[in-house]
């Protein structure tokens, strides 16, 4: 069976069917489908071009092989491209988080451990991109990984801690919902910032518009989201953002992984551990309450973070693949 993947220009509607139960992903597939499109609008011509020849747009697309463990995948479209990396089984597993020590309080440039990272990902597939003597089948999966890669980046919790699985292993107590959003609630904290903080602002502002009609498709409404973005792009922002290196969005999405309101740990002595809440029971186990004022606090957050992964997304596939290219303008 084969999923067909429509153009980006066409309407995002098409179904996606899955294979198995999903791994967690940075910001789901609405979140990353969002960065990739707004990276894909903010292409210059060339850099269009490029990408629809790597990804044999005008005939026919690719197709990524099932190797008899899961269902072939057709892409067209780049932003649907940028979800491969997280079709099961993962190519690169290792290279979805950065992992760091409870007492790190700064993410360097390298990986911190001896295995592969977000970091280590950026680079290896950027060089591929770039490199016009490498087959292109080999150029498309680097193209579809970067975008993934820089999407996980700016995911607070892909930079983390191992022993939570960024906040996999801490379970919640969600009161009320992630907006009027139809898609399952989250039952872990790393959950909410895959998907609910996106549901309850970025998204659920699409669903208050008054063009929004329910019976839209459902990926329809990361176009629309895109649209704002787009609109509320300030150039002199997006320069600043794009001024920095990986190593400064890893350390970006650190700075509110370990802040308090996060919720997600609370420093203690030299590391950073359990909930205030934990904490203070005998046996700490890992429940974090989140409600609605958490989520009004932090959904500007979030649908910046993913703001910054479009347009820095831009600026390296423009830098990778237009040598005429001198800045976001």
């Amino acid at each position: 069976m084969k999923r067909i993947i429509m153009s980006a220009m066409a309407a995002l509607g098409t179904g996606l069917s899955v294979a198995a139960p999903e791994p967690a992903m940075a910001w789901g597939k609405f979140g990353h489908l969002t960065i990739c499109d707004l990276a894909y609008r903010n292409l210059t011509p060339a850099s269009r071009a490029a990408v629809g020849e790597i990804l044999q747009s005008r005939s026919g697309g690719i197709t990524v092989r099932g190797r008899g463990r899961m269902p072939d995948q057709h892409y067209t479209a780049f932003n649907y491209g940028c979800l491969e990396e997280d079709e099961v089984p993962r190519r690169n597993p290792d290279d979805h988080f950065i992992n760091v020590d409870r007492d790190v309080r700064q993410v360097g440039t390298a990986c911190p451990t001896s295995t592969s990272c977000i970091l280590a990902g950026i680079d290896r597939d950027r060089a591929i991109l770039k490199d016009r003597t490498k087959p292109r089948e080999e150029r498309a999966f680097a193209l579809m990984a970067l975008g993934h890669w820089i999407g996980d980046i700016h995911q607070p919790l892909h930079v983390s801690f191992a022993d939570d699985r960024g906040g996999n292993g801490i379970d919640i107590d969600l009161v009320g919902r992630c907006g009027t959003s139809r898609e399952a609630k989250p039952d872990n904290l790393h959950a909410v910032w895959d998907k609910c903080l996106l549901d309850a602002g970025l998204f659920e502002r699409v669903r208050k518009r008054a063009d929004y009609k329910p019976q839209w498709s459902r990926f329809t409404i990361t176009y629309r989201a895109v649209d704002t973005l787009q609109a509320n792009r300030n150039l002199v922002a997006v320069k600043n953002w794009v001024a920095t290196a990986p190593a400064d969005w890893a350390n970006e999405s650190y700075s509110i992984t370990l802040a308090p309101a996060t919720a997600y740990c609370t420093i203690v002595g030299a590391n950073c551990q359990y909930s205030a809440a934990a904490l203070k029971q005998t046996n700490p186990k890992r429940v974090q309450r989140i409600d609605q004022a958490y989520l009004a606090a932090y959904q500007g957050a979030a649908s910046e973070q993913v703001a910054k992964a479009g347009f820095r997304l831009a600026h390296l596939l423009n830098l990778a693949l237009d040598p005429a290219y001198g800045g976001p303008t």
